[in-house]
């Protein structure tokens, strides 16, 4: 009984959601006229054929994805200002918050690889406001118009700000994420909310992930919200986890 228990509990663990990094497939970038600035955002993710992306853009408003004839794709920005994309990326989804001084894994969260930093940098629970806010076509301020290009170069340096990345700028954006993320704000829009679903993308040459001298930028990316049936099932198979282990005690 106890073997077919621990079996059963297994079992349980197994069909409860987990968390680590996963492949977001193989893919291009491209831009849209008149939807970015510079060298920055907004940058539009997407594959025609080939390997495919593997990343839903469901989370995102039509404001912000489906552009440029590219009916799969999703609006993005770079995280980084020393890195360069490529065609084509591999792109890994990071779910890993890590320690910057040592590269070291310590919980759950999502960072840039390299970068302005060492080892890579931890987003930002304010740079995920801007890009849940953008992505879900509510951030104030931002124009989502055809000729947008102001407020993508002005996002983009935003983010660069708050990531710490040569090149940003102290911006009205960065003002509406401190307020947000600020107790006390006009707002408290994401007071104690983190990252919640954005992650950034790490983005390689495929067939060389991991290899540092074919790195390129990274990116960030909306994850769609699990269907409340498989967040019912995760919670129904690590309460059942629990039963078994107290039984088992």
């Amino acid at each position: 009984m106890r073997k077919a228990l621990l079996t059963l509990a297994a079992f349980a663990l197994f069909a409860a959601p987990a968390m680590a990094d996963y492949t977001g497939g193989q893919v291009n970038w491209g831009r849209v006229g008149g939807y970015y600035a510079g060298n920055g955002g907004e940058f539009t993710l997407y594959s025609d054929g080939g390997p495919g992306l593997l990343l839903s853009n469901a989370a995102y408003d039509a404001k912000a994805c489906g552009l440029g004839g590219h009916p799969e794709s999703f609006q993005t920005f770079c995280v980084e200002t020393g890195e360069h994309v490529a065609q084509p990326i591999a792109i890994i989804v990071s779910t890993t918050f890590i320690n910057e001084a040592s590269g070291a894994v310590t919980g759950p969260g999502s960072h840039a690889i390299l970068g302005g930093k060492a080892h890579g940098d931890n987003l930002d629970p304010r740079t995920a406001y801007l890009y849940t806010k953008f992505a879900t076509g509510t951030l104030a301020g931002y124009n989502y118009g055809a000729g947008r290009s102001n407020s993508a170069g002005a996002l983009q340096q935003a983010i660069w700000f708050i990531e710490q990345e040569a090149g940003g700028a102290n911006n009205a954006f960065v003002a509406l994420a401190n307020d947000a993320t600020t107790v006390g704000g006009n707002t408290d829009e994401w007071v104690g909310k983190g990252i919640e679903d954005v992650r950034i993308l790490n983005a390689w040459t495929p067939g060389h992930v991991g290899n540092m001298a074919y790195k390129h930028q990274d990116q960030l990316y909306l994850v769609s919200v699990p269907a409340p049936a498989a967040i019912g099932l995760g919670l129904i198979g690590l309460g059942l986890v629990g039963w078994l282990m107290r039984r088992l005690a």
